[in-house]
């Protein structure tokens, strides 16, 4: 059956009306997501939703508190992404700590810093003169954005990265199931001996039970997206009524007409519609419904144009901007290469090349620079945008500034992941030959 809302979106029904007047912050306002982009609600997990609140607890004490805090994190079945205090620059784990990652050149490396040049990836420090650091104007990574949870199976060691199911009142994911550590049938951890069939049939039943309820979430937010665009079309005939008085009749149908509309909007018909054939016109176009909705939750996230040379960023949010401390004209029109740098895994970013000329959703965490120079480990989510036709129209790339930490432990397993995957290829090239 359809699964229930969950706890905190139902509250939000309650006080704030219907579905379709809430914003992202309320469906997703439980919500943390594993480094493979699926969901744990942690309302439908008591055990790890305590870890997230006593997390939370620790991140308004002192800075001096963080290393005792991530000690603390590692020991449970529960790693979040969150930093107790923002860092300034990235660190990489080493045989004694971690090490920061060196300053790179900055914007002047980048092409940003002159209009129409082209962007490239970001370069080294020329000497030892490195750029002055940008300091946030705001917290990068803010209570209310997407946040990222590494679960381990069991509590101990450095696991795999596992998710529960997303969403409803139903079933959850083993790994919520071992987390929560209740009951003897369900807290148990399925032997790693199990048989492939086993594995392979769990992992289609997750992948059902994932795509179901993704589903929902997002008929959920179409439903919110549609009623943004009745409400701005009330807006419109109030501005045009407001012309109308203003101007008088014959002014105002000059003004309003279909063509000095088109004109003004640049090309098609903007945003008013007078039908609602129209009306999912507006709706697919993601440069106003869309990405109006999607502002609302102010998370950091870029919009790109594959239909442009280069796929180059159409709409940027202030969360974006104050996170890489780039300005809006820097970005706009320019690819995403910029954030790449001297120490980026190249790996990571043929990831996300394949995924875009793919058409699929993916996620990866790698190191990423800001316009001085300095670093952030960014678990990094991009989803394909497309229209009532099925063509891709954007790109939405979301960025989440996540600890050193919880980066060392999803990069780890990531490599091992690849080379696991490089060993596989191999073995099966080498069986074909003979």
């Amino acid at each position: 059956g359809v699964p229930g809302l969950s706890a905190s979106t139902s509250v939000a029904v309650q006080t704030r009306g219907t579905p379709s007047t809430l914003n992202l912050d309320d469906i997703f306002g439980d919500c943390f997501f594993t480094p493979e982009g699926e969901a744990i609600f942690l309302s439908e997990n008591p055990q790890l939703q305590q870890q997230v609140q006593q997390q939370q607890q620790l991140n308004q004490q002192q800075q001096q508190q963080v290393q005792q805090q991530q000690q603390e994190l590692s020991q449970g079945a529960l790693l979040a992404s969150g930093e107790a205090a923002p860092s300034q620059n990235a660190s990489r784990p080493t045989g004694t700590g971690f090490a920061p990652v060196p300053q790179a050149g900055g914007i002047v490396t980048t092409g940003l810093h002159k209009p129409k040049a082209a962007v490239t990836v970001m370069g080294n420090a020329s000497g030892n003169a490195a750029p002055p650091a940008v300091p946030f104007a705001q917290a990068p990574q803010r209570p209310h954005h997407l946040q990222y949870a590494y679960v381990k199976a069991g509590g101990t060691g450095a696991q795999a990265p596992a998710s529960g199911r997303v969403g409803g009142s139903t079933s959850t994911g083993n790994a919520a199931k071992r987390a929560r550590g209740g009951g003897a049938s369900s807290g148990a951890a399925k032997p790693e001996g199990g048989s492939k069939a086993d594995r392979s049939k769990l992992v289609k039943e997750r992948n059902r039970e994932h795509a179901k309820r993704s589903r929902i979430r997002k008929k959920f937010l179409l439903e919110s997206l549609q009623q943004s665009v009745s409400l701005l079309k009330e807006e419109n005939e109030k501005l045009k009524s407001a012309i109308r008085s203003h101007l008088g009749d014959k002014e105002a149908d000059s003004l309003l007409s279909k063509q000095a509309l088109a004109d003004a909007a640049g090309a098609g018909g903007g945003l008013i519609a007078s039908n609602s054939s129209d009306a999912n016109k507006v709706l697919d176009d993601p440069d106003f419904s869309f990405i109006k909705a999607l502002q609302t939750a102010q998370q950091n996230f870029v919009v790109t144009d594959p239909s442009l040379p280069d796929n180059p960023i159409v709409y940027a949010t202030q969360g974006f901007l104050n996170l890489t401390g780039y300005t809006l004209d820097q970005v706009l029109g320019r690819n995403c290469r910029f954030l790449q740098g001297p120490e980026t895994d190249p790996n990571a970013v043929e990831k996300i090349r394949n995924a875009i000329e793919e058409g699929s959703d993916m996620s990866v965490c790698l190191l990423n620079y800001r316009v001085d120079g300095t670093t952030f480990w960014n678990q990094f989510f991009i989803a394909a945008l497309r229209d009532a036709g099925g063509s891709i129209t954007n790109y939405v790339g979301v960025q989440c500034k996540v600890s050193d930490q919880y980066a060392a432990s999803v990069c780890k397993k990531q490599e091992e992941a690849d080379a696991a995957a490089a060993a596989g290829s191999s073995s099966a090239g080498l069986k074909q030959e003979s």
